[in-house]
């Protein structure tokens, strides 16, 4: 786990490439390289990189070079499965100097090409330099785990490709500039992210999940993908004849192959079943003592803290509660604003950034569990999309109706989703209705608040289609594993570890166990009105009955309460200033009267408000 950075294109410092590397320093405090490298027409390929050691500790420097000197990579992930294909690259006459799976990344391009990359099992981002044919391809994994921003430019008249593991290091190169992108700054008030391509940068984009890019000796740019989802792919599927015992088969090899590791390693507990399930893999493997780490508000009723604790006694693990106070992350907003160069609009990374902290005092790797919702159906809106997605617009008219008024009667939370669960099914196009699952805002408020320049509301474009005749689960499993994870999920994981100096994985992310969930009918991803129903069914024999029985809860912070006490004048002062940055594009008298509403409990438009304060902390560090 590391970060790389670099550019391909007109040559320039070895200066220059250093203050690259050293914007990601946190990423890497463990050693770090350069390399200048010859292309055509006086070009060069700038490789740095700088180094979090995971595995082959003292070997597997980078840039790394091939024994014969043909290629050089810098690398910023894990392959898993590096052991077994390093037996077969050896095999076929291979030869290694490291036992690093760095190394092996270099052999296999070398036996294989591209088409190395179906192989990997693992989270990557790298560029890899070929000295015979002059060429610099850039690779980015499966599911986007591990992320690489690229801006296409021009230095002295000529092309030139700056890349890195974060936008921080694109900034330091003098032809990089730090623009905001107003259509992106637009899709970001409807989803709360920005799809992929685009980041808020202009000229800056993300590298697409499963995909690479090729620099070639005349300087010609290509793309491909290499990897389809499942739920992409046109194609029979064999159900699984015994899926319980198949999902813990592929389950178990997932987390076995992510704990491979020379540094000492721990897991993320936050008493929810997805976590669980992996510590409860990770003791079924025979390792006691794993330590783990869960995080919770102090006084806070509603803390997962204690179930996680005795989750952690029954499964036998070292535990370590990370205890906060609602006021202590509000002051990471800024930083974590630069690392992700994005806005924190989730509030729930602010804690996750400081459990990585804690963490990062006794381990350099966590487990966690991001993915298991998106491949198995977890959240409320997988329930309403596969029992109600299909119907015509027709029969959701009295659902709807009715709904809005059961809503009246229920708990606060409960009415809450039934509400945008209501709005969400009123949008007949799909991707308004994802909006309408994710966002602050419908697609219509997040219209009247707009006071920018005039442009096309922006709901994506939804990155990739599932497969023709896809189910309406399907549907929005297919999108969230390539929208909602890559650029939200996934993203914050990277950058909240990283930021703490240790590496995250999710076995749950893994591609052949996303191979097996799409085998599945749909039923056995939701039955009634139980989520992810394979995962409970296989893992009830292992992990208390509570965590089975509990239904999807998630890491709730009480934004809420804090924009009717402690952050409303903040928020009115950041937000709604005279000098404040999103006011330039956003309806301030609007976004006063969300206030005024929610302050007065006439509403609850913490989602929204959380976006928007986030935006212009994010636009005041940047811009």
């Amino acid at each position: 786990m590391c970060g790389i950075a670099g550019w391909i294109g007109p040559s320039s410092t070895a200066a220059l490439l250093r203050d690259m590397t050293d914007a990601v320093a946190h990423r890497g405090p463990d050693g770090e390289g350069q390399a200048m490298l010859p292309m055509c027409n006086g070009a060069v390929a700038a490789l740095g990189h700088r180094r979090l050691s995971i595995i082959d500790l003292d070997t597997g420097s980078q840039p790394m070079t091939s024994h014969d000197d043909r290629f050089t990579l810098v690398f910023n992930g894990e392959i898993y499965n590096y052991i077994e294909i390093r037996d077969e690259l050896l095999a076929g006459g291979a030869r290694f100097q490291t036992k690093s799976d760095t190394e092996v990344i270099l052999e296999a391009w070398r036996a294989w090409g591209p088409d190395s990359l179906t192989r990997f099992r693992g989270m990557f981002g790298f560029a890899i330099y070929d000295a015979e044919t002059r060429r610099v391809t850039l690779a980015r994994d499966h599911f986007g785990k591990k992320p690489i921003y690229i801006a296409e430019t021009r230095v002295e008249g000529q092309s030139c490709l700056v890349f890195g593991s974060e936008i921080q290091s694109l900034l330091q190169h003098p032809a990089v500039e730090p623009k905001l992108d107003e259509a992106a700054l637009r899709a970001y008030l409807g989803w709360r992210y920005v799809p992929a391509p685009k980041t808020l940068f202009e000229g800056i984009e993300k590298l697409t999940p499963g995909s690479y890019l090729t620099w070639n000796a005349e300087g010609e740019v290509t793309r491909a993908r290499f990897w389809l989802p499942p739920e992409e792919r046109e194609e029979p599927r064999t159900p699984p004849q015994d899926p319980v015992a198949e999902f813990l088969e592929v389950f178990d090899h997932a987390v076995a192959l992510r704990l491979r590791a020379d540094v000492p390693l721990g897991a993320f507990l936050s008493g929810g079943l997805d976590s669980t399930a992996i510590v409860a893999s990770i003791a079924h493997h025979g390792i006691s003592g794993i330590r783990t780490f869960s995080v919770g508000f102090k006084d806070d009723p509603a803390s997962e803290l204690p179930l996680a604790e005795t989750t952690a006694r029954e499964i036998g693990t070292i535990h370590t509660p990370v205890v906060l106070e609602p006021g202590d992350l509000t002051n990471d907003l800024p930083m974590l604003s630069r690392h992700r160069a994005a806005p924190i609009s989730e509030p729930a990374d602010l804690p996750i950034y400081r459990m990585s902290m804690e963490a990062s005092k006794q381990v350099k790797v966590v487990l966690s569990g991001e993915g298991s919702d998106e491949l198995f159906g977890g959240y409320p809106k997988h329930w309403v999309e596969a029992r109600l997605g299909g119907l015509a617009p027709s029969g959701l008219l009295s659902l709807l109706g009715h709904g809005a008024m059961a809503a009246t009667s229920l708990a606060p939370a409960k009415a809450r989703r039934v509400r945008i669960a209501a709005q969400a099914l009123r949008e007949r196009r799909f991707e308004d209705r994802m909006v309408s699952w994710f966002a602050g805002f419908s697609p219509d408020k997040a219209e009247a608040l707009w006071n920018g320049p005039a442009l096309k509301p922006c709901h994506g474009p939804i990155p990739f289609n599932a497969a023709p005749g896809a189910s309406p689960l399907r549907k929005v499993l297919h999108f969230d594993q390539t929208s909602w994870l890559p650029d939200n999920l996934l993203e914050r994981m990277d950058v909240m570890t990283m930021a703490a100096s240790i590496e995250g994985r999710a076995p749950f992310m893994d591609i052949r166990l996303a191979d097996y969930a799409a085998r599945l009918s749909d039923d056995w991803r939701i039955r009634g009105k139980v989520g992810k129903y394979i995962v409970r069914q296989a893992l009830e024999p292992r992990i208390p009955k509570v965590v089975i029985d509990r239904p999807k809860n998630g890491f709730r912070l009480p934004v809420a309460e804090w924009f009717r006490g402690p952050l409303a004048e903040p928020f009115r002062d950041l937000v709604m200033g005279h000098d404040a940055i999103s006011g330039r594009y956003i309806d301030t008298k609007a976004v006063g009267a969300l206030h005024d509403a929610h302050k007065g409990g006439k509403a609850n438009y913490d989602k929204a408000l959380w976006s928007l304060f986030a935006l212009e902390t994010f636009l005041r560090e940047f811009f």
